[in-house]
């Protein structure tokens, strides 16, 4: 998956407090290119978690059209949609979604799809010592705090790379040494795979930066 665009999306059951701002993304045609990084700036109530969602297929409750491609989201099948979510995007949720009784290893090695996974448990490694929670890895996810939490759902979501990586307010918790440092190590992977971040934050980085900024 080379694109994906949204063509005059807005949602179906509420209206956003943005929706009317001439800038905003909504009810309008914008396309988000792989390898291109994106910032999209979304106070709250202008509803970017049910547009991060809507953009992995979870759901269908807006009007217009979302295209994988040239593919219309919303005539694909579950089965289709699931096999996107393997290698061509994938959204790590502001609530983390970590399985509370797993370790955050085995939190993480949920993402990998193939039987080998010797270069993920390098890169596991890795990432977990750039992030600051090597010394968590076989902790259980209900045992760490959510900023630990959230730096393990970071590491997940760039284990097995996809195409497009969107995350929903993914450093709400952290503090600036370590948001940087997240930061830092997402672009340096996505890079590696040519891959498009797309991120939804309240604010601006609190640091320079060379994504496009759009708002919602």
């Amino acid at each position: 998956m080379n694109s994906i665009t949204l063509n005059g999306v807005t949602p179906k059951y509420f209206t956003p407090k943005t929706i009317e701002t001439a800038t905003t993304i909504w009810n309008k045609n914008t396309e988000f290119t792989r390898g291109e990084n994106y910032l999209i700036i979304a106070p709250s109530g202008s509803g970017k978690s049910t547009l991060a969602t809507s953009m992995l297929g979870n759901h269908f409750q807006y009007e217009g059209t979302i295209l994988y491609d040239e593919l219309d989201l919303k005539k694909l099948s579950i089965e289709k949609i699931v096999g996107f979510r393997q290698s061509q995007i994938q959204l790590l949720f502001q609530d983390v979604r970590l399985i509370n009784d797993l370790t955050i290893k085995e939190n993480v090695l949920l993402r990998i799809f193939s039987k080998k996974n010797t270069d993920a448990i390098e890169k596991l490694q890795l990432y977990a010592t750039k992030l600051g929670i090597v010394n968590l890895l076989d902790r259980k996810a209900k045992n760490c705090s959510y900023g630990e939490r959230q730096r393990a759902a970071i590491l997940r979501s760039l284990i097995n790379p996809s195409n497009f990586l969107i995350y929903d307010e993914c450093f709400s918790h952290l503090d600036f040494q370590n948001k940087k440092i997240a930061f830092d190590l997402i672009s340096e992977v996505a890079l590696q795979n040519n891959s498009s971040i797309i991120m939804f934050e309240l604010n601006n980085f609190p640091f320079e930066h060379k994504f496009t900024t759009l708002n919602l």
